[in-house]
């Protein structure tokens, strides 16, 4: 698959089965300190699991930008977001993983955020309203448990996509974030609004549950499944 940075006004989404990434591939695209990185993870799998995602992104932002993988610099922000590096800063992009799956967002007209979750997640965040909706969302929930459970899983993975485009992630609470009817985007930082939501719908996501939060001069959203050459 060629792989291009997206040109103004698109965004592209890929979706890794990390699984699928060689041992080989893992170890080329990881730099020394991520390796360490992932020595830390208390159960193997985990480490695993994490280093495939990782030299996932470093694999899609080395041919997106015609670069060595490992020797692209990643800074972190404020709040531990990363971002490449000048003279590269001008390509955006998210990582989200979940347990089977992962997907890379990129974007060249702003910070982007995406988030991913497999669908079996929603009924335990019943019980949990108060943690992350605000008033007027719990007001709106339906009272039938599997319907009320699938709409907390819609408004978890929009918060933490806009929230993590915004750079902030979970430090901006997300109760004070609205994403009721009407009231949309009612948020104690203002940033939020140069920001537009989507639900991600896809045959390669249907066990789960993705939002992408993009700026608003994107107009197109591409989703695509990634290989590597």
């Amino acid at each position: 698959m060629t792989l291009s940075p997206p040109s103004p006004g698109h965004a592209l989404v890929l979706v890794i089965d990390p699984a699928r990434i060689p041992a080989e591939r893992v170890e080329r695209c990881l730099t020394r300190e991520e390796k360490e990185q992932a020595g830390r993870f208390h159960f193997e799998k985990d480490a695993r699991h994490w280093s495939a995602c990782r030299a996932g992104l470093r694999w899609i932002l080395g041919e997106a930008l015609q670069a060595d993988p490992a020797a692209l610099l990643l800074e972190t922000g404020t709040h531990g977001k990363p971002r490449l590096a000048a003279p590269l800063d001008s390509l955006h992009f998210n990582l989200s993983h979940c347990r089977d799956l992962a997907l890379v967002a990129l974007s060249a007209d702003g910070p982007v955020g995406v988030d991913l979750e497999h669908a079996d997640r929603a009924p335990t965040l019943l019980g949990c309203e108060e943690g992350f909706c605000h008033p007027d969302e719990i007001e709106e929930l339906p009272a039938d448990p599997t319907l009320r459970a699938g709409r907390l899983l819609e408004l978890w993975t929009a918060k933490e996509a806009l929230l993590k485009g915004l750079g902030t992630g979970m430090s901006l609470a997300p109760q004070s974030v609205s994403l009721a009817s009407g009231k949309e985007d009612l948020a104690v930082d203002p940033r939020l609004g140069h920001f537009r939501r989507h639900r991600l719908v896809h045959a390669l996501l249907d066990r789960h549950v993705a939002c992408l939060a993009v700026p608003t001069a994107v107009t197109r959203i591409e989703i695509r499944c990634f290989h590597g050459s």
